[in-house]
């Protein structure tokens, strides 16, 4: 089913250059649908329609215009440096990432490696696997035979979430970071992540909670080491979705479970440790910046595959073009390198404010739109490299706070059940919870106030990107409702 999920991350690739092609390979790799990537191509946000395409269009001939004039009016450019100069190296060392070394017998990511070669899935029962995870349907027929063949699977997914850390070893050393980097697929890890969902549910209709819940942490746990790594955006997203279906399962199971109100609490108390979500955002975006920033270098030292994404595979081929580019009028390294600084900084500061102030945040066009006007900016080709380049990462950030949310309600739920356990009742508030059952009531990332909770409508639920409390939605998806709510099944 298309997200805004693929939706922005389809958008953002294209606007980078890539082509549909490379997207759609990337994606297949990383356990996405083939049906759910070709209706996202077709949807009307992705930047592939006439409309999208045309700018793309006119940015690329705009480019190569422009570097052709260069070449040609040897005067003008010789000119125009009269008046204006490159400003001095920037200093981005915040923005910079550093080598990370994480032991091989601590790191989770050889674990989850070990996964494309011994999962298995029964044939053509894709779709119902993920009705079955989602708690539309049930077959305990393909529950069994999940369980029963994927013992070493299990197995490496539960010794990864036992390892310390996760650093995927391409991303460690900064030297590894650019536009050629080889992205480890992870197919496999998402998939593991719906088989374990399928056997918490299996074993806790069995009556085995705590084996069921324990199950169902492992993707939290993998998750979570993913998003406190050096990560790249792909890996990030990845450890949403796998920490996503985990804590989606926890609360399948909580409604049926008969473990005491202590065994409860202590695993409320265990998901404190699963808000703190930002350090793989934040090093995404510094990953982001590290591209960039070599890319523009790599333009500078005569990087002949840098300069094919700026002018094109023809003009690329002249020895002019390279020469002409470097520190001119058109293009002036330092301050491209400032512009896109800017944007990564402020991306790393919507990391951790609250999600009320994020969904505001909107990327400036620099460049003008009028051809006469392109022709005679300062430094127009960095520029549009930024407007084609600096997509809005708004809805990134967004699935942040929608995860934290997730985390609460969780947390919530949970303690719910312990409270009811104990006194047969609901509490009349959540303020009911503390300090027996909670030390803190979860916060509503939205407006950063408490969780909101409705004892008679037995909910839970966030007042969402609007900010406004409307009492509770109705859907079958939280995460496509205007206040996402969270039904309290006991």
């Amino acid at each position: 089913m298309v997200n805004q999920q693929l939706l922005d991350y389809i958008k953002q690739q294209s606007q980078q250059g890539i082509n549909n092609e490379q997207i759609k390979q990337s994606l297949l790799a990383n356990g996405w649908q083939n049906t759910d990537i070709e209706e996202a191509f077709g949807a009307p946000q992705i930047p592939t329609q006439p409309k999208k395409r045309h700018w793309k269009k006119f940015v690329l001939i705009t480019i190569g215009v422009i570097v052709i004039l260069i070449v040609a009016l040897l005067s003008l450019p010789r000119f125009l440096n009269l008046f204006a100069k490159d400003i001095a190296p920037i200093n981005d060392s915040d923005l910079q990432l550093q080598k990370v070394s994480v032991v091989d017998n601590d790191n989770a990511y050889f674990n989850l490696t070990k996964l494309s070669g011994v999962i298995y899935e029964p044939k053509d029962k894709s779709q119902t696997i993920l009705d079955m995870v989602a708690g539309k349907t049930w077959d305990s027929q393909i529950a069994k035979e999940i369980v029963s063949k994927n013992s070493q699977a299990f197995a490496y997914f539960a010794e990864a979430a036992r390892k310390p850390k996760y650093q995927n070893p391409e991303s460690s050393d900064p030297a590894n970071i650019t536009p050629n980097m080889v992205i480890t697929p992870m197919n496999s890890w998402r998939q593991m992540a719906r088989l374990s969902a399928i056997r918490a549910l299996h074993l806790a209709k069995q009556g085995k909670d705590k084996e069921a819940l324990d199950e169902a942490l492992n993707s939290v746990s993998i998750g979570q080491k993913i998003q406190e790594s050096q990560a790249t955006f792909i890996e990030y997203l990845v450890a949403i979705a796998i920490k996503g279906i985990g804590l989606d399962t926890v609360q399948k199971i909580i409604p049926s479970t008969k473990l005491s109100s202590g065994e409860l609490k202590q695993y409320a108390q265990e998901l404190n440790q699963y808000y703190k979500n930002e350090n793989g955002l934040i090093m995404a975006f510094k990953g982001e910046y590290h591209i960039q920033s070599w890319a523009i270098d790599s333009i500078v030292s005569g990087n002949t595959e840098a300069l094919k994404s700026v002018v094109g595979e023809d003009e690329s081929q002249n020895p002019e073009i390279a020469k002409k580019i470097k520190d001119n009028y058109y293009f002036q390294p330092n301050k491209t390198k400032s512009l896109f600084a800017e944007y990564a900084r402020a991306n790393i500061k919507s990391a951790n404010e609250s999600c009320g102030e994020i969904k505001a945040t909107e990327v400036q066009k620099l460049a003008p739109t009028n051809p006469a006007k392109l022709y005679t900016e300062e430094n127009a080709i960095g520029k549009i490299l930024h407007d084609v380049i600096a997509v809005s990462l708004t809805s990134v950030s967004t699935k942040k706070c929608q995860e934290d949310l997730l985390v609460g309600a969780t947390q919530a739920m949970i303690t719910i059940k312990a409270y009811k356990n104990d006194t047969n009742n609901y509490p009349a508030s959540l303020n009911d919870l503390i300090p027996s059952y909670l030390s803190l009531v979860p916060q509503d990332p939205f407006d950063g106030k408490l969780l909101k909770y409705s004892a008679a409508k037995k909910i839970l639920y966030s007042v969402g990107e609007d900010l406004q409390d409307s009492g509770g939605s109705v859907g079958d998806d939280w995460r496509k409702m205007v206040d996402p709510t969270f039904l309290i099944k006991f």
